[in-house]
């Protein structure tokens, strides 16, 4: 029988992160673990439901009632587990990835391995890291710091301030960085449509790689209309998140709503739902990217492993966010030059 336990986590930021709900202080959650003959396998719970998870009661009560499968041979077995575990994706997520390392250790290879399947994976993982700063001066000091860092791809929330101080905010990034590093920008469906519209276009001269979730996750037409109406590509985040979306979404009328699916696994139940959703968009012409919703060491871990298996498509991912917490030590994951290296070692190849 393979024990499953939890203990509590709470990580704190560094500083605040500003999105257009308000600012992100803390995280709050649980570690799990499944253990068996010796064999350890961990997974990291943190529901964010004001972002489309279940709420921390919820978490609980889904692991306090989970109980662990006798045994674990194959990635089926694993899913087969989880089968009682309904409506509360970020405790799935947990669940899924402390059984999937406990199988992967068993068999002493990586879990990007077992998901691959023996198709070929991708260690190096350009990443992208998250600027903040008050006003635009704050943010050219974070710009600089990104490029000691040495990285080509910085993402910036908007849409909590007014048009002009965003374009005054996003100018003072690419003088600061250059026509050579990538500016992605998340409004985190905080403008209308028609705001949206007006913002992107009038941004065109900054170049900027893409806007994730322009309009609300429920608005996907709004999503189609602005794919065919502005420079930039638009990228679906808290879109995907609802149910039946990323059908409507990938449905060729006459083109996918969008360009990129911003996945994160620890909202949509797993690592294994995840992948299947990312391979079904890429036929449509719709690619895909992992990120985190402001986890800790586990979880980052597993977007990593998810992200080894993707297909290559010249995204970067967004998990470079550990190093947003205070107090938590570099790992193996801890990006280097803007790039992430997927450990090849059993399970996570996280130290126990």
């Amino acid at each position: 029988m393979i024990d499953v336990s939890f203990a509590p986590l709470a990580l704190k930021l560094k500083q605040p992160i500003q999105t257009a709900r308000g600012p992100m202080l803390e995280r709050l959650g649980w570690i799990v673990t499944a253990r068996a003959g010796g064999v350890e396998g961990r997974g990291e719970v943190m529901p964010l439901e004001g972002f489309g998870t279940e709420s921390l009661d919820a978490a609980r009560r889904t692991l306090e009632r989970f109980r662990g499968p006798a045994r674990l041979d194959t990635v089926e077995d694993v899913e087969v587990a989880l089968q009682g575990v309904q409506g509360t994706p970020a405790t799935r997520f947990g669940l899924e990835c402390a059984l999937l390392e406990h199988l992967a250790r068993q068999s002493k290879q990586s879990v990007a391995s077992l998901l691959a399947g023996g198709a070929p994976l991708r260690r190096q993982l350009v990443v992208n890291t998250i600027l903040e700063g008050e006003d635009a001066a704050g943010l050219a000091r974070s710009a600089e710091a990104a490029m000691r860092a040495g990285y080509k791809v910085v993402k910036v929330k908007v849409a909590a301030r007014p048009l002009a101080i965003e374009a005054q905010r996003l100018l003072a990034i690419r003088r600061v960085v250059g026509d050579g590093v990538q500016i992605r920008i998340d409004a985190n469906g905080g403008w209308t449509e028609a705001n949206a519209r007006s913002a992107l276009r009038g941004l065109e001269a900054l170049n900027l790689e893409l806007c994730e979730q322009p309009v609300g996750a429920a608005d996907i037409e709004g999503l189609r209309r602005l794919r065919r109406q502005v420079p930039c590509q638009i990228a679906a985040d808290e879109s995907v998140l609802r149910p039946g979306a990323v059908d409507a979404m990938l449905a060729l009328s006459p083109a996918a709503a969008v360009d990129v699916l911003v996945l994160k696994p620890m909202a949509l139940g797993g690592l294994l739902p995840t992948l299947r959703l990312a391979l079904d968009a890429l036929p449509r012409g719709v690619h895909a990217y992992v990120t985190t919703l402001m986890d800790g060491p586990l979880a980052r871990a597993a977007a990593a492993q998810l992200a080894a298996v993707l297909p290559a498509d010249g995204y970067a991912h967004g998990l470079a966010t550990v190093e947003l917490f205070a107090d938590v030590l570099a790992d193996p994951y801890t990006p280097r030059d803007g790039v992430l290296t997927v450990p090849d070692a059993p399970g996570w190849g996280l130290p126990t």
